[in-house]
């Protein structure tokens, strides 16, 4: 302890005596002046299309739910179908039919086979998408249900 004691002494002494031999000078503050100019520096933003939902309406039909482990069955869903106003249609699954019940999940996009196919880089994946050719599109339900929409 009492070695610890002298080391931090010694080290604050070391330091005190250094810093008196330290010397600061004042430099002049440079004389720099900016000219005025009437450049326009409000650099043009690329404009984001302003597109906006036209009509949407939800759909009730039925999907095959496909499962890595067990049998595929026909579950009822709600589909939410958008029409934007630049022509384009999205589709979201909102809703899945439980039993009696209807239950909201949060929105989930569909998205189309034929687009995904068109996509596929590998033969594997191409493969996978044209065995679900009878369907129009899918969507993940999870990590191990695939949701096929005729």
């Amino acid at each position: 302890m009492k070695k610890l004691v002298l080391i931090a002494i010694s080290s604050l002494l070391s330091i005190t005596a250094h810093s008196q031999f330290v010397t600061y000078e004042n430099v002049p503050r440079p004389n720099v002046s900016i000219p005025k100019s009437n450049f326009n520096f409000e650099f043009k933003r690329p404009a984001t299309p302003s597109v906006s939902v036209v009509n949407s309406d939800i759909v009730t039909t039925e999907a095959l739910c496909v499962q890595t482990e067990g049998e595929s069955f026909t579950i009822g869903t709600k589909v939410i179908v958008r029409t934007l106003s630049n022509g384009a249609t999205t589709l979201g699954l909102i809703g899945i039919k439980q039993g009696q019940k209807w239950n909201s999940i949060d929105e989930i996009n569909l998205l189309s086979i034929s687009q995904l196919l068109a996509r596929a880089k590998t033969k594997e994946e191409k493969d996978y998408l044209l065995m679900l050719s009878d369907f129009s599109y899918m969507a993940a339900l999870g990590e191990s249900s695939l949701l096929l929409f005729k």
